[in-house]
């Protein structure tokens, strides 16, 4: 029923806690029994089901209550095989979007050797608009987590494909993302790459995208700030 294993979901982070705070005689219960189940129900059949588990994970994952080891060794390759090309248009959907999230909380390296590689393959998904527009709209924390190299050298020619869908929704987030996007990058590469490219989505056919440029407009300028000499710089609150 499921009911019953959406209920269950709910309860796995409490269960989790629990499994923490009695260690020393429960060393391998939550690792062995629960965290399996949890990577199973995201891609099981029923939406709610998998929206819990989706929940239960990114909160698990928040609390720090997977080993290292288990993100690496049960949680990431169950998202990589959700997100191969044979699988389910929704399924897919909703594992590029926990993989986004999920990169800014187990941080630089694992997000750099498991998750990296896909990403950028989902980015040139010609089947699904909707996984492009996932992957726009977290290009810039993916950028955030990987750093400037890995953002110059892999990202970068995956959103300037972005940036040109013809989807005018995968642009639009391109362009709310944008500033995001700017401060993973050197000031060279801001004023003789990315600048151009902020035109083209400023003069957008679409007038959503456009708009969203235009909003971006400030915060991008603000990258190009020298906070040595200016005084001045972006804190995202």
């Amino acid at each position: 029923e499921p009911t019953v294993r959406a209920e269950l979901m709910e309860q796995v982070p409490h269960i989790a806690m629990f499994c923490q705070e009695n260690r020393p005689s429960i060393p391998y219960a939550f690792s062995k029994y629960l965290l399996p189940i949890v990577v199973r129900y995201l891609a099981d059949q029923n939406n709610q089901v998998r929206k819990t588990s989706q929940a239960a994970l990114l909160v698990l994952l928040e609390q720090e209550l997977i080993e290292r080891y288990d993100v690496e060794t049960k949680v990431c390759p169950v998202l990589i095989d959700l997100t191969a090309p044979d699988s389910n248009d929704d399924v897919k959907t909703e594992a590029v979007a926990i993989m986004c999230k999920m990169a800014s909380i187990v941080g630089k390296d694992i997000t750099e050797r498991l998750v990296l590689p896909r990403f950028c393959e989902m980015c040139c998904d010609c089947r699904m608009f909707h996984v492009r527009k996932v992957c726009a709209a977290n290009f810039g924390d993916i950028c955030s987590v990987v750093g400037q190299q890995a953002t110059e050298e892999m990202l970068l020619p995956r959103f300037f494909q972005l940036c040109s869908d013809n989807v005018w929704g995968v642009r639009k987030a391109c362009a709310e993302c944008f500033m995001a996007v700017s401060c993973a990058t050197s000031q060279e590469v801001r004023r003789t790459k990315l600048s151009t490219l902020f035109i083209n989505l400023i003069s957008d056919p679409s007038r959503w995208v456009r708009q969203a440029a235009f909003q971006s407009l400030g915060p991008f300028i603000s990258t190009f700030a020298n906070p040595s000499t200016s005084g001045q710089y972006f804190k995202e609150e």
